[in-house]
């Protein structure tokens, strides 16, 4: 054999085995119900898009255990990662064997060996809606919840006025008690783990209110009557309105979400408005202070920040728990000679609810 020849049957060969590895990566096919498509090949990558049942890809490189294909994500043709949990190989159709001459048929070539399946491996968790970053595939939630109020606030306003060329004086001290609240919250993500929120709370709290007064006699000077009453039926009630930003960290099921931002409270207090005071007979030795209580609105402005941790069974349907605390000044301006009353309203809550994904 010539030199000339076994050269030409080098290159041959060479042409043949780069002919045989020139081709694709192979084919991998979908076996599971809904797989994730990953912008890398990796667990934490945000979620591309998502491929059903059956689907077959051409393998454009296997890495480790992911495989690279393409995909069509919002109607343009991108690169994705496919994890070896949610797919198999598909096995290709062997070339045909070339046509022998009639005159000598040769054997039956042996079928080729199976591919050996690839070992099994733990499927790769489906998401669960609307809890950490693996779970973006709804991005709107609901919560809705209850939570326990532990503020508390006092007051004493103190003013006088002129009665019989003496000066009458008048303290009011004010009691406001803790409130419960009931809490509504829409959010919805921007991006892979943060998004804003918009809620509002309804809250009801209780005032106790204390009136202590001196008041002069008609007759004698410097002999003032004193005494106190209470008041009753006195409430301030709230709603609050707040707009959140939020940032949500994902561990499985458990989700924890860090949120802050601006609100805006709606009160009524009713509270003591205006006071009289009658006396009794001769010798006017006693005195009968009515206070009279009335429906006194104070909007403020203030902020809201807390911590939410939610566990999610499924199917976007969840619990969680909440600490917050929300903020505002608050002041009541009866219009006359009581003083105004500010307070803080708000305070540190704590509770929990349903967190329903959409």
């Amino acid at each position: 054999m010539t030199r000339k020849r076994t050269l030409f049957l080098v290159l041959a060969l060479l042409l043949l085995v780069a002919g045989a590895f020139a081709g694709d990566a192979g084919r991998i096919r979908i076996k599971v119900q809904t797989a994730n498509v990953r912008r890398a090949a990796d667990l934490s990558a945000p979620v591309l898009t998502q491929v059903s049942l059956g689907t077959v890809f051409d393998v454009v490189e296997k890495i480790g255990d992911w495989y690279k294909v393409t995909v069509t994500a919002g109607g343009v043709p991108t690169v994705g990662y496919l994890h070896l949990s949610v797919v198999e190989e598909v096995a290709e159709a062997a070339a045909p064997a070339p046509t022998a001459p009639p005159a000598a048929a040769p054997p039956a070539a042996a079928p080729p060996a199976a591919r050996p399946a690839p070992a099994p491996r733990a499927p790769e968790r489906a998401p669960e809606s609307g809890y950490g970053p693996e779970t973006r595939a709804k991005k709107l939630f609901l919560a809705v919840g209850y939570q326990l109020g532990f503020a508390k606030d006092s007051s004493t306003l103190d003013y006088g006025e002129t009665v019989y060329q003496e000066s009458a004086s008048y303290s009011l001290a004010y009691d406001i008690a803790k409130g419960n609240s009931i809490d509504l919250a829409l959010g919805y993500f921007l991006g892979p783990s943060w998004g804003l929120k918009v809620g509002g709370s309804l809250t009801s709290r209780t005032v106790n209110e204390t009136t202590t007064f001196s008041i002069p006699h008609p007759l004698w000077w410097d002999t003032p009557r004193t005494g106190s009453g209470a008041g009753s039926g006195m409430s301030i009630s709230e709603t609050d309105l707040y707009l959140d930003l939020f940032y949500s960290f994902g561990a499985g099921a458990l989700g924890l979400d860090i949120y802050g931002g601006p609100c805006y409270v709606l009160s009524t207090a009713t509270i003591i408005s205006s006071i009289s005071f009658t006396e009794s007979a001769y010798p006017y030795a006693t005195v009968t202070v009515t206070p009279t209580s009335g429906d006194i609105k104070g909007n403020a402005f203030g902020f809201n920040a807390g911590a939410s941790l939610s566990y999610s069974f499924g199917g976007g349907f969840g619990i969680y728990i909440d600490a917050r605390y929300l903020a505002a000044k608050a002041t009541y301006s009866t219009g006359g000679s009581i003083p105004d009353l500010s307070t803080t309203l708000g305070g540190f809550r704590a509770g929990g609810g349903l967190k329903i994904a959409f």
